[in-house]
This record gives C-alpha cells, sequence and structure tokens, in this order.
C-alpha cells in the first residue's frame, strides 16, 4: 500500500450531549475512497490518575463504589481536570480529596488514550512521592484507604482484583520502575 492513509472527515453532526460526554458521527472518506459513518465519544474532560507511593515504597489504595459495574473495587485516587486546572493540580487535588493526602513531589508516570478506537479521552498519570496525611477520605466517595505493600499489589493484580483500567495501567507501569 503506497497511498496516503488518512481518513478524511467530510462532516461531523452531535448525537448525544450530556455534562460529561457526548456522542458525535462524523462521516469519513476512507484512504481506498469508500465512505463511512464513524460514532466518537467525546468527553468534556481529561482524566488523571495517581500511585502515591509511602516512603517504605507501600502504596495508597482506596476503596469506592463503581456502580457502571456494580462492585466495590480497590483503585488509585483518580478524577477529573477541572477547567484551568494543570494535569499535575488535578492528580495533588484528587489525592487530597480521596485519600486524605498531599504529595511532596508529583512525577509524571505515563499519559494514553484508554478508549483510542470511540473516545477522545486522555489519562493523565503520576506517582506521589513524600506523602503527608491532610485530612479524610471523602466519605461520599471512598469506602475506605488503605496503604498495600509491592507484594499485595502484585497479589491484587494476579487474582484480578483491579478492576479499573487507570488503575491496572498505573500500578503496572509504577511496578515497571522497580
Amino acid at each position: 500500500m503506497n497511498f496516503d492513509y488518512v481518513w478524511r472527515k467530510l462532516s461531523t453532526q452531535s448525537v448525544l450531549k450530556t455534562p460529561y460526554y457526548g456522542v458525535r458521527v462524523d462521516r469519513l472518506k476512507h484512504p481506498q475512497g469508500h465512505e463511512l459513518d464513524y460514532y466518537v465519544i467525546e468527553f468534556a474532560r481529561q482524566a488523571v490518575g495517581v500511585v502515591p507511593v509511602h516512603e517504605d515504597g507501600r502504596v495508597l489504595l482506596v476503596q469506592q463504589w463503581r456502580h457502571p459495574v456494580e462492585k466495590l473495587t480497590w483503585s488509585i485516587p483518580a478524577g477529573a481536570i477541572e477547567a484551568n486546572e494543570s494535569a499535575a493540580d488535578a492528580a495533588a487535588r484528587e489525592l487530597r480529596e480521596e485519600a486524605g493526602h498531599a504529595p511532596l513531589r508529583l512525577d509524571p508516570l505515563y499519559r494514553y488514550h484508554p478508549t483510542i478506537g470511540v473516545a477522545d479521552q486522555t489519562f493523565h498519570l503520576f506517582i506521589a512521592h513524600g506523602l503527608t496525611r491532610v485530612g479524610e477520605t471523602d466519605g461520599d466517595e471512598i469506602n475506605q484507604a488503605r496503604f498495600f505493600s509491592r507484594k499485595e499489589i502484585d497479589q491484587l493484580i494476579a487474582r484480578n482484583e483491579i478492576l479499573d483500567g487507570m488503575s491496572l495501567a498505573g500500578l503496572l507501569m509504577w511496578l515497571r520502575r522497580l
């Protein structure tokens, strides 16, 4: 194949709009000449997650109910990046709000598109160092927060108990650095 492999957008139309996401349909011209409709989920905000690492190497996870899958799960603190907020500032805020801790330092860990075939959302991951307890967990959102050793993190992953994709990606990227 020696041709320009760019799919050209001919038109776009909004199909659904909510406060959190929208759906649009793009009419595309395929490089081979045919036309097709492509549905895209457009997120109102990008997302951030943080792997909070204690000085002794343990990781702070939060447990919360996830209604779409109807499960109580362990995950890294995470959430949406607000308007005019940097990804790092959002990571620090989510760590404070969800786990009651503040970081001395945040290091970028990874950035990726979790559902690149259907959505435009980007996830920004960080590692938090120098944790200080600054408050309680968000009782409306978080059931509990606790520290896990590396061995316990490995076991949670091995038992398929880390179900959240952002948390799994963040923890695996963190483990890869050790």
